[in-house]
């Protein structure tokens, strides 16, 4: 075997396999060797990793989609140094090795993962601090759904934004995987909540679900009809649209308004006019989990444990999953993402 530290050194993990028992020790994984389309995804055999100090290894069951895999993919998302090349953040599996300095953390455990890389594997180390035990009940396609989505959407809404009962949320992107998990965070908390979505199919969905205002961006001005629901403004804006919207965002928020950038569907510069930023003391602030430290990581992890956690095991939040694929169909599931065609989740399972 090859431990995680050599896989990341070594990114194409084209070494000759090691034989353990006289039988190769490898695993498949499906990666994009060169940037480009859903069809640069390849499949190749590479060693299974072995953990290091304080990492457990992950028999892999499930791995959840992201739009950051899409973009990593496409060339269009730089990783972090060391941080292993294979796609994907998140994974649902069985602990099958420990290495040294772990605590809290047992082989023969399902949990979810949050991962620097390397998910789209059938083996993958993770940092014990970033793994999270799921009940016994769970399969790996719902423990895979959960850790990236749920963390994102708690350190946004409730880290950053300090999101309040009774305070008024947009949500953009309402049918995303993070758009659709910050709607039922913010339902389970009390806040009054606005979305967004491009397609009527998602709409329709949204408004069953119990969301009250529900925006087509694509058949009317949604800042207009926000001001119209609310005149005198909103609270917190969860935004994954970036520079296209910021000034009509800033024009939205009332005093001591809030905007969280979360993702970049737009493209280059905004302009906005600064005086209402501080006349307001409007707070912007970004975020994506990938660069976190693996101490502030960890801190991430234990809040989603403490907080929602429970709440999922108790079935009183649920995560939208909108396909289960198997790994060999990764470009597919890649298609449907950048498609905009999901609702909720898209899962890969081994």
């Amino acid at each position: 075997m090859v431990s995680c530290a050599q896989s990341r050194a070594r990114p194409r993990g084209l070494a000759t396999a090691p034989r353990e028992g006289g039988r190769m020790t490898t695993m498949q994984i499906c990666h994009a060797p060169r940037p480009g389309g859903p069809e640069a995804l390849r499949f190749l055999a590479v060693p299974r990793p072995e953990p290091g100090p304080g990492q457990v290894l992950i028999r892999v069951g499930a791995v959840g989609v992201n739009r950051l895999d899409a973009m990593q993919r496409a060339g269009n998302y730089p990783l972090p140094p060391g941080v292993n090349p294979v796609l994907g953040v998140e994974v649902g599996g069985e602990v099958v090795a420990t290495g040294p300095e772990v605590h809290g953390i047992a082989v023969g455990m399902r949990v979810a993962a949050l991962l620097e890389g390397g998910g789209y594997a059938e083996f993958a180390c993770a940092d014990h601090r970033h793994v999270a035990p799921v009940p016994r009940d769970w399969d790996d396609i719902r423990a895979a759904a959960v850790i990236e989505t749920f963390c994102t959407a708690h350190e946004t809404l409730f880290e950053l934004s300090r999101l309040a009962p009774g305070e008024r949320v947009l949500i953009h992107a309402g049918g995303s995987a993070v758009g659709s998990t910050a709607i039922r965070m913010a339902q389970a908390v009390g806040a009054e909540i606005a979305t967004t979505t491009g397609r009527e199919d998602k709409a329709d969905r949204l408004r069953a679900m119990g969301v009250p205002h529900v925006l087509n961006y694509r058949q009317g001005d949604f800042a207009a009809a926000l001001r119209e629901i609310w005149p005198d403004g909103l609270d917190v804006i969860e935004d994954f649209v970036g520079p296209a919207n910021l000034a009509r965002h800033i024009d939205l928020l009332r005093w001591r308004g809030r905007i969280a950038l979360v993702g970049l569907l737009s493209q280059g510069m905004a302009e906005f006019d600064v005086a209402k930023v501080l006349t307001r003391m409007i707070q912007l602030r970004g975020f994506t989990l990938r660069p976190h430290s693996a101490t502030e990581k960890a801190a991430v992890v234990a809040r989603f444990r403490r907080r929602w956690l429970p709440e999922l095991a108790a079935g009183r939040i649920a995560p939208d999953i909108h396909a289960v694929l198997p790994f060999g169909d990764a470009v597919q599931a890649h298609r449907i993402l950048e498609a905009a065609d999901n609702f909720g989740k898209i899962i890969l399972r081994m």
